[in-house]
């Protein structure tokens, strides 16, 4: 997509998020970046076409984490360098044999008008979740009809900037989901810190019977400590992932 599209849309993102001149600069710069890195690189389309899901996904954890921590403007870059992968990835052409495509797709697009209405239909669809923005980082489809593609980038970029630039306290499941966690935890740390004591017991009574069988439990020992440790600790990553946007957990 030419800079100054991808500028344009972010340009009005910054209108509906009612953003200082400041932070629209911000923005602004992060969606340009990878076209200026590319071009120094001379590498545009292996750089940032076709990028996958999950790659784009954690410059936006990188968004969403310096959302939380109060630095906006460094949210915002994160975040526009996001969005412009997002909005390569509508316009169809990242292969080789469809570059002519692509161009002509490219050049149409920057003589239209950025659809506000899509704008305002994406942060209306906006829900502040990884799991919303992950859905919808694998629902984008490229498109060849150049009206199809602008209105398919504004629509994704403002449903992804919505869940990330978004102030919105953690809604009562996500709450809930924190508790499961705490509570679970506390139930495997019992259930460890009983199997530590039946540990202790038998290699006490194999030490006075057994003293062979003895050493090889006590070397075994550390391992299954380990094994304990792990699993009172482990939890199901989209849970964490789930109070990591909220900042309730590390990610």
């Amino acid at each position: 997509m030419n800079v100054e599209t991808h500028a344009a849309i972010g340009r009005a993102i910054s209108r509906y998020l009612h953003l200082d001149s400041r932070l629209e600069r911000r923005l602004v710069r992060g969606l340009k970046k990878p076209d200026l890195s590319a071009r120094r690189r001379r590498r545009r389309f292996r750089v940032h076409h076709g990028i996958h899901p999950d790659s784009i996904m954690d410059v936006i954890w990188s968004a969403r984490r310096a959302y939380l921590a109060g630095d906006f403007e460094g949210a915002l870059e994160a975040l526009g360098i996001a969005l412009h992968y997002v909005q390569d990835k509508c316009v169809v052409g990242a292969r080789r044999e469809l570059r002519e495509i692509h161009n002509r797709v490219e050049r149409e697009m920057a003589s239209l008008e950025i659809p506000v209405d899509a704008i305002r239909e994406g942060f209306e669809k906006a829900e502040c979740s990884p799991l919303f923005v992950r859905a919808a980082l694998y629902s984008i489809e490229p498109s060849a009809n150049p009206a199809e593609a602008l209105r398919s980038a504004c629509l994704y970029s403002a449903m992804i900037a919505g869940a990330v630039y978004n102030p919105s306290q953690p809604p009562r499941e996500v709450l809930e989901i924190l508790e499961r966690v705490k509570m679970e935890k506390a139930k495997k740390k019992r259930i460890a810190w009983i199997l530590i004591a039946l540990l202790a017991i038998g290699d006490l009574v194999l030490i006075l019977t057994q003293p062979l069988i003895s050493v090889i439990l006590l070397l075994f020992s550390p391992t299954l400590l380990l094994l304990l440790v792990t699993l009172v600790e482990r939890v199901n990553p989209r849970l964490y992932e789930q109070l990591a946007w909220y900042g309730l957990a590390q990610r």
